[in-house]
């Protein structure tokens, strides 16, 4: 019997994919950082320490934050050191001119992606202004680069290019996380559909129990840890005296409500690792593992007798039903469930005819 499916595991599921994805865009920032310096300096070309020890540290920081699950902080990290280095390369550099420019859309595809809007438009701001403040500095002498660009319709040219650029980066990215969104959904649709459908097959529409074919499944699971506390498992099986009376006296709708009324009753009285099961009509299956002794078994099916035979009022009538209980021990009577849900069946047969309203265990001896 396969287990039902979290749907919370469809978060888990994008979140390790985030959490891969940015992982991979630390990893290459790092390699890209050391590959820069490595060339720079085969040809001798000075670089700011201060700027690789940040970058390094930072990505580093950054790493350790996604190993522990702070994924948006280490998304965001991560972002503000590209932003970091491509502006230090454009002012030490050829500004607006600056080849290192080119990877900003890549940037702003990944803040795009892994962050969300916001941090989007915050990303394509930043570089806007500081595109401004470069060229600020060119115009007022407090820089010089080799570009000598002074002419501001380099940066209105710059600004509409790199415009468009985010232009066309924010709605592919925003059609693209619409179809995640809808797979998303539908993934969740799909899951709580295969939940309710596996609940459908697997318990009693009525009272909501679970069904025979779950009884066996409990059976095997209560049986096992019984047998490792070296404990019997008591199975039990139900059945309501007199039930067609009620149903041709009353009504077929007066007989649900009974039904309900009962194993509401008997759920009360039951511990957490005990399982009530409605087999069919008005016949109930009870599993009560962890059984040492048969006389410490008495007491608790007196206590359910007495559960069940609470008065229940239905319109003008009140009426106090009662059951009748036949239980077979496992592994005493056997380990199989068909063999041991015979057995009980037998006892119960028993226990009808003493009077009803009564138990009986199961004799192999009769």
């Amino acid at each position: 019997m396969t287990s039902p499916v979290d749907p919370s595991q469809l978060q888990l599921d994008l979140d390790h994919i985030r959490r891969r994805r940015i992982g991979q865009f630390i990893l290459v920032m790092l390699a890209t950082i050391v590959g820069l310096a490595l060339v720079n300096a085969l040809f001798a070309q000075p670089l700011a320490v201060g700027t690789l020890f940040f970058a390094v540290s930072a990505l580093s920081l950054a790493l350790f934050l996604l190993h522990k699950r702070y994924i948006d902080v280490a998304g965001i990290l991560a972002a503000l050191v590209m932003f970091f280095c491509i502006a230090q390369a454009m002012w030490t550099g050829h500004g607006l001119r600056s080849s290192v420019l080119l990877v900003y859309p890549a940037a702003l595809f990944f803040v795009m992606i892994m962050i969300g809007k916001r941090a989007f438009y915050i990303a394509f701001v930043a570089m806007l202004i500081y595109m401004t403040a470069l060229m600020t500095a060119n115009l007022q002498g407090w820089r010089q680069g080799p570009e000598n660009m002074t002419e501001v319709r380099w940066l209105l040219d710059y600004t509409i290019l790199l415009t468009c650029v985010a232009f066309v980066i924010r709605v592919l990215t925003s059609d693209l996380l619409a179809l995640l969104d809808s797979h998303h959904h539908r993934m969740h649709e799909v899951t709580r559909s295969k939940v309710a459908a596996e609940h459908l097959a697997n318990h009693d529409n009525l009272t909501g129990l679970p069904n025979r074919r779950m009884a066996g499944y409990h059976f095997d699971e209560l049986l096992r840890q019984s047998q490792e506390k070296k404990c019997q498992l008591a199975v039990i099986f139900v059945d309501i005296d007199n039930f067609k009376t009620v149903n041709d006296s009353w009504g077929h709708q007066c007989g649900d409500e009974l039904l309900k009324h009962i194993s509401e009753n008997i759920s009360r009285q039951l511990r957490r690792s005990d399982k009530l099961n409605r087999i069919a009509g008005d016949e109930f299956l009870l599993l009560l593992p962890d059984v040492t002794d048969t006389k410490d078994l008495e007491p608790v099916l007196k206590k359910i007798a007495q559960a069940a035979s609470v008065p229940m009022s239905f319109e003008d009538v009140t009426i106090i039903a009662t059951i009748s209980m036949g239980i077979a021990l496992a592994p005493k009577h056997g380990s199989d469930f068909k063999t041991l849900f015979k057995q009980a069946d037998l006892a119960l047969y028993d226990a009808k005819a003493a009077g009803k309203n009564q138990f009986c265990f199961f004799n192999p001896a009769a």
